[in-house]
């Protein structure tokens, strides 16, 4: 313990006589382990914020879509495709026994919206009463929809947050009650909802929901029975992949489908679409990481340039201690303490300052998390480390193997 020491405080003297020379070398590597803090914790905050949005649209959810369908017949590659009807939500709600709600989705984008002098458009969802438990909506005020609602075609309407400061500012009006206009058509609000945020490019909050029967008919035209997509939850996790093989053999069977024909439609896992979304992040973030590494090896190549300078520069001190005693392994020692000790010094000084520096460059990027895991800062030092012992054996072997005559020579 005492060599140790002793070691220590003479590679610390070697370093401090040099204070600018080791400041500058350190940079290399505090600027490198910085980046791959930083960095990585921009992609992982990234990573968590996109699944956690993606996990809020819903537990245990099947969604399902209609598609294009292609097949090859007499006349070549025949391409069809077929709408989503309330048939299909009947049949589903009527057969798939691990299907705990289902909540059909009717779109009609870009609708005009008016409230006194104010007006935006606004994506209108024609939804049934279950939809807010489907898909993990709450209400801020006032209520949801009903299944009342929806069967005398009511003019309600339930407003996102992103709508009501459109149409009412950001006062306090509370704009349950109001009645605004939709197409030149009045409505009533009989609700608000809580803020949801982004997801990806989408608003979430800049939507309102109508009643399903009432959006087929005022927003769809007379006799419009489709449906975009339905939103299924099922029972529980267990029985996702049931659910997905039971609404696939009903919806197939409900349009005719023959064996070698082609789904015309789509039926999604929310998990599957999440662990999709997980591992891609997850393979920009690692990309990101891997870049800003490269600046390690630059700031390493630094290490080993000025060691070898340091060699040279106590040649005459390094054949004096082989004079006197010391052996090749404690020369080999010192050295490589100083090369370690400019590394990890420089790695920890970049921990901290890739910290700080991960929550700058998030909300420049966009993002509002940043993410620094106990993961990342293992991996940065012991990098560091690393970069220190590769780095720093060369010229430490050099100094060791110097000849003491040659060396106590050397001008």
């Amino acid at each position: 313990m005492k060599k140790f020491y002793m070691v220590l405080r003479i590679a610390l003297r070697a370093i401090a006589a040099h204070k600018m020379r080791s400041f500058l070398t350190m940079l290399g590597v505090v600027i490198g382990v910085a980046a791959v803090i930083s960095l990585v914790a921009v992609g992982q905050g990234a990573q968590a914020q996109v699944v956690s949005q993606f996990e809020s649209l819903g537990s245990n959810l099947l969604t399902v879509s209609s598609q294009t369908s292609s097949n090859f017949g007499r006349g070549g590659l025949q391409q069809s495709s077929r709408a989503l009807t309330n048939q299909d939500v009947e049949a589903i709600e009527a057969l798939a026994t691990s299907v705990r709600y289902v909540a059909p989705q009717y779109n009609s984008n870009n609708a005009t919206v008016a409230y006194g002098s104010n007006t935006t458009s606004v994506n209108i969802q024609g939804v049934t009463s279950v939809y807010a438990d489907v898909r993990n909506w709450t209400i801020a005020d006032g209520r949801f929809l009903t299944p009342e609602d929806d069967q005398a075609l009511a003019s309600n309407v339930v407003l996102g947050q992103t709508v009501v400061e459109d149409l009412f500012g950001s006062g306090t009006l509370n704009p349950v009650g109001e009645t605004i206009r939709i197409n030149r058509q009045n409505y009533q609000v009989v609700g608000v909802l809580e803020s949801k945020g982004q997801t990806g490019f989408q608003n979430q909050d800049e939507v309102i929901f109508m009643p399903l029967r009432t959006t087929q008919l005022k927003l769809g035209g007379a006799g419009n029975q489709n449906v975009n997509q339905i939103s299924l939850q099922v029972n529980s996790a267990e029985e996702m992949d049931l659910a997905q093989a039971q609404v696939t053999a009903i919806l197939r069977s409900l349009h005719g489908l023959q064996t070698t024909q082609a789904d015309d439609f789509t039926v999604q896992n929310q998990a599957d679409i999440v662990s999709t979304v997980s591992a891609t992040t997850n393979t920009f973030t690692t990309l990101l990481g891997s870049i800003a590494a490269i600046s390690l090896l630059v700031g390493g190549i630094g290490i080993m340039n000025i060691m070898l300078v340091s060699v040279t520069e106590r040649t005459r001190e390094i054949g004096l201690r082989k004079a006197v005693g010391a052996k090749r392994s404690d020369i080999l020692v010192q050295f490589l303490a100083e090369a370690i000790l400019l590394s990890v010094a420089g790695g920890l000084t970049g921990v901290a300052l890739g910290v700080g520096g991960a929550q700058v460059i998030t909300p420049l990027l966009g993002g509002s998390q940043a993410l620094v895991t106990p993961e990342s800062v293992v991996l940065a030092l012991s990098v560091s480390l690393g970069i220190g012992i590769f780095f720093g054996l060369y010229p430490a072997n050099r100094a060791a193997s110097l000849k003491p005559i040659d060396a106590l020579r050397y001008e």
